[in-house]
């Protein structure tokens, strides 16, 4: 039994982890939290009764640093932002229970998309359908997509968004990555496509782009077909990573959003988020 701070490798992190039933702290999930497969090594600590597992650090800017222990919602979520940043997740179950959160969490739920009172219509209107694939083997076709529907601002190509993705996530495997697209069902075009990466219970969105519409627009469409997709795969969490409060999406899609301290700050110096986000309906299972 140790009684104080020490590294150990990510076999062993595991090990523990499942002797001792440790739990991914704050009940978030993120595809980089395969400790054993995806850290390079990790840090073992017991202080006031606890015992905490984490990694060294983030697989990258967006993740969070892996974390587990027997006091999952005590612990803050650290990043390797050198600003407290929002950690974006949505704890699913059904589909319908995702929009009646969403039309609760709503001051307005006839005018605000999604939410149960304006799905349907919506999807009617729009008469979009979802298609999902694997990246490996149709890189150029998701290249193309998005080069063709990104904002005219980023000057980044299709190819460099999922090579940069690919970069950027160091072990995962080429089979985790997945594209979505909205398909037009009377033209057959491409309306939004999305690139993610998809383990056993989780999607972690990666970039999406989308024909640019008022109201209930593609991109937003898209991002809620995702949300019932991975609903009825049964995965637990849908999440875009560590970033700021841009897209005009997140608010909508991941509600159950956590805030994060960057790792060079003490426990201590935690910053209050009540102010970035609004009450929320519910709760994830835990």
């Amino acid at each position: 039994m140790w009684r104080r701070k020490r590294r150990v490798s990510p076999r062993e992190a595991q090990r523990i982890i499942e002797g001792y039933g440790l739990l991914p702290a704050r009940g978030i999930w993120h595809h980089s939290w395969h400790i054993e497969r995806l850290c390079r090594s990790a840090w073992i600590d017991q202080r006031r009764g606890e015992t905490h597992v984490y990694a060294d650090q983030p697989l990258n800017e967006w993740s969070p640093i892996a974390h587990f222990t027997d006091a999952p919602d005590t612990v803050d979520l650290r990043t390797s932002k050198s600003e407290p940043t929002p950690f974006w997740t949505v704890c699913l179950s059904t589909f319908d229970t995702f929009l009646d959160r969403r039309s609760a969490a709503s001051s307005n739920p006839q005018g605000s998309f999604p939410s149960r009172q304006t799905y349907a219509a919506a999807a009617r209107h729009l008469n979009c359908r979802l298609e999902n694939f694997p990246l490996a083997g149709h890189e150029e076709r998701f290249a193309a997509w998005y080069t063709q529907l990104k904002n005219p601002k980023y000057r980044h190509s299709g190819e460099a968004c999922w090579r940069g993705a690919v970069a950027s996530n160091p072990g995962v495997p080429l089979d985790w990555f997945v594209v979505s697209t909205l398909i037009d069902n009377g033209t057959g075009a491409c309306r939004a496509v999305h690139l993610g990466i998809e383990d056993d219970r989780s999607r972690t969105g990666i970039n999406a782009a989308a024909e640019r519409r008022n109201g209930a627009g593609y991109g937003a469409m898209l991002e809620t077909e995702i949300v019932r997709h991975l609903c009825g795969q049964g995965r637990a969490f849908y999440n875009c990573g560590v970033s700021g409060d841009y897209g005009g999406y997140k608010r909508r899609i991941f509600i159950d959003a956590v805030p994060t301290i960057p790792c060079s700050r003490k426990p201590d110096e935690a910053v209050s988020f009540a102010r970035l986000f609004r009450s929320r309906a519910g709760s994830c299972a835990r």
